[in-house]
């Protein structure tokens, strides 16, 4: 099945900073070894419906017979749904302890390796308050998402954070209204850090996607990220001969990436100061937790410098 998983492009979503990272469904890193690929193959039974296989997540997700934010990965008919219905019928019929087996196979099967890193979905509230202090807009779009859901008397369990498809399409709605109303005026709000000579100007253009990239972010952008946004600026600005349009289809762009919509919480090792992203990780957290909102210019500077590293 793992063939039919990777042709269908299920690891795009599906991986610990995928628009999907809050599902239970995450593929192994591309260099898993065979054991591991085994071991969360036998894991997918969690998305198995054993009274009645043919219901199964696992086979309604990704046909779209059940709504699916991703569309449709394997077709209804298709010899690869077959293999899949198959599997979804193998997975039905083993026993809880070989699934429990596989989960420790695949966790190395000590507390050691349990996961280092857990991504917390903006809550709504959270959200209204980031792009009111990112972008000075104070709609509240996040007035008009789908509900959240209360778990023991709190909107941020990680259990209830998947990503719907109600809500998907509620983000991309709202990246779209947020990003025209950025610009609908010129940069009212300042969000250019330089006045851009022309269209083409790609000084001002790598500085702003810095610049926004590491405030939407809520870290630096890495070199990847940083030539990915800038190419989608630059076609931008090139197909309508305006720089904002440019500016504006990048903030579109990052306010539906997951590196917006959830903020990272590292359980570093008892002891370990960690470095780098790690203190931008810090700072993140800590504002949310304080203000329910995203870090002030203080806090990125004290990341920047490393401040947040000391005991103090």
């Amino acid at each position: 099945m793992y063939p039919i998983f990777e042709s269908a492009q299920c690891r795009g979503c599906h991986t610990d900073d995928g628009v999907a990272s809050a599902t239970r469904l995450h593929f192994p890193e591309p260099n898993a070894s065979p054991e591991e690929i085994e071991a969360f193959g036998i894991t997918l039974a969690a998305l198995v419906d054993r009274a009645d296989p043919a219901r199964s997540l696992l086979i309604n997700k990704p046909t779209n017979r059940e709504r699916h934010t991703g569309g449709v990965r394997i077709q209804p008919g298709s010899f690869d749904e077959e293999a899949l219905v198959e599997w979804v019928r193998h997975l039905a019929g083993l026993p809880e302890a070989a699934v429990a087996a596989a989960r420790d196979r695949l966790a190395g099967g000590t507390a050691a390796s349990a996961p280092k890193q857990v991504l917390r979905r903006l809550t709504h509230s959270q959200y209204n308050n980031t792009v009111r202090d990112l972008l000075g807009d104070h709609s509240r779009p996040a007035d008009r998402f789908p509900p959240e859901d209360f778990v023991n008397g709190f909107k941020n369990q990680l259990r209830t954070q998947g990503m719907p498809p109600l809500l998907a399409e509620a983000y991309g709605a709202a990246a779209e209204k947020l990003a025209l109303n950025a610009f609908r005026a010129g940069d009212v709000h300042a969000l250019l850090p330089c006045k851009p000579t022309s269209a083409r100007d790609v000084r001002c253009r790598d500085q702003f996607v810095q610049s926004f990239g590491l405030r939407a972010f809520r870290r630096p952008l890495s070199g990847v990220e940083l030539r990915r946004y800038a190419a989608l600026f630059t076609a931008q600005a090139a197909k309508t001969g305006q720089f904002l349009e440019g500016a504006r289809i990048v903030v579109e762009a990052m306010l539906q990436s997951p590196k917006f919509l959830f903020h990272v919480e590292s359980r570093a090792e008892a002891g370990s100061t960690g470095g780098g992203f790690r203190d931008y990780e810090v700072t993140s957290r800590l504002a949310y937790f304080l203000w329910d909102t995203m870090p002030d210019r203080r806090l990125f500077e004290a990341a920047a410098n490393g401040e947040l590293r000391t005991a103090d």
